[in-house]
């Protein structure tokens, strides 16, 4: 390997270092971590946590954050069980009514944060408050039913390959491929680095970070959709874990909260950094509570570090 590429990407290199690392020692305090059911379940546990990371690697990459994820995702599965009520004829028009009314979320993220100019942070703080109210005002308990149809987009299979899995890889080379090789994905960069200056070179700012929100949303409807249709019904609870865990993966694959220096690259190690820890803690019942302390820990330390880095990766 070439040495200056490597010193480029040691970030990269070390973070996928230690999901090698903790594969390894998961393979041997657990022995039916390596079994392929266990492997399967990681699989899917990354599915949603994936999803939903990916759209938040993207605000991240602007400066930016949204807390509101995690209502968004709620509100889908409650919607989509609770409008399809087991009917395969509703699964369609369900699906695309949830896609437009997380789109309009994000949208109304991003055009409240460009015209007000008040801090993500609390712009989508109120967001969520608004959606997750809004969605126990619906039902304040498991709710619906999914149609059986619609139980494909978490168990189909396409080629003998689960279709989430396609779907979370599709996502994944589409969010690779915009960050990469897309004047889009150049000028979330360069916002994120230096606003003003991104301004002044004649970028659109306000136009990218609305659409970015708007990005953002879909990938946490997408996530909302495959969790309902794992579980058969919507949840009021269901998204509450992913405003922080959304976060958990960017900030350990390097992505700067401040934004401008990060990339997708990183979130996937991230990813199943966070997926292989939950599996093996389930493995050799550790409790939930702990799992939640050290995510707090890693979220401090992976600020901590990547703060004091100025190298770029994508």
């Amino acid at each position: 390997m070439d040495l200056k590429l490597l010193k480029e990407h040691k970030t990269i290199v070390a973070v996928y270092a230690i999901l090698a690392l903790l594969a390894l020692v998961a393979s041997l305090v657990s022995d039916p971590f390596l079994t392929a059911r266990n492997v399967n379940n990681i699989l899917r546990q990354a599915v949603a946590l994936g999803l939903v990371s990916i759209g938040q690697t993207l605000v991240i990459l602007i400066g930016g954050i949204d807390l509101s994820v995690g209502s968004v995702i709620s509100l889908t599965t409650c919607l989509t069980a609770g409008l399809m009520l087991g009917r395969d004829s509703m699964a369609i028009p369900v699906v695309c009514f949830v896609i437009a009314l997380g789109l309009l979320v994000g949208f109304a993220n991003g055009l409240i944060i460009v015209k007000t100019r008040i801090s993500p942070l609390i712009v989508t703080l109120g967001m969520m408050c608004i959606i997750q109210g809004i969605v126990f005002m619906y039902t304040d308990a498991a709710y619906g039913e999914i149609s059986p149809c619609f139980s494909f987009f978490a168990w189909g299979k396409v080629a003998s390959i689960p279709f989430p899995f396609l779907m979370l890889a599709a996502t994944s080379l589409g969010g690779v491929i915009l960050l990469r090789w897309t004047t889009f994905g150049r000028y979330l960069y360069a916002i994120g680095g230096n606003e003003h200056t991104a301004r002044l070179s004649g970028i659109s700012v306000d136009r990218i970070k609305v659409f970015t929100y708007t990005i953002c949303s879909f990938t946490a409807v997408l996530t909302g959709l495959f969790l309902v249709s794992r579980m058969g019904m919507g949840d009021p609870w269901t998204g509450e874990r992913y405003m922080i865990d959304s976060l958990v993966p960017v900030l350990i694959g390097g992505t700067l909260l401040g934004g401008g220096r990060g990339g997708l690259i990183g979130t996937f190690a991230g990813i199943f950094i966070l997926s292989v820890l939950s599996n093996v803690f389930n493995l050799l019942n550790v409790s939930a509570y702990w799992q939640w302390v050290i995510e707090g820990i890693i979220i401090v330390i992976a600020v901590a570090f990547y703060g004091k880095r100025t190298n770029s990766f994508g």
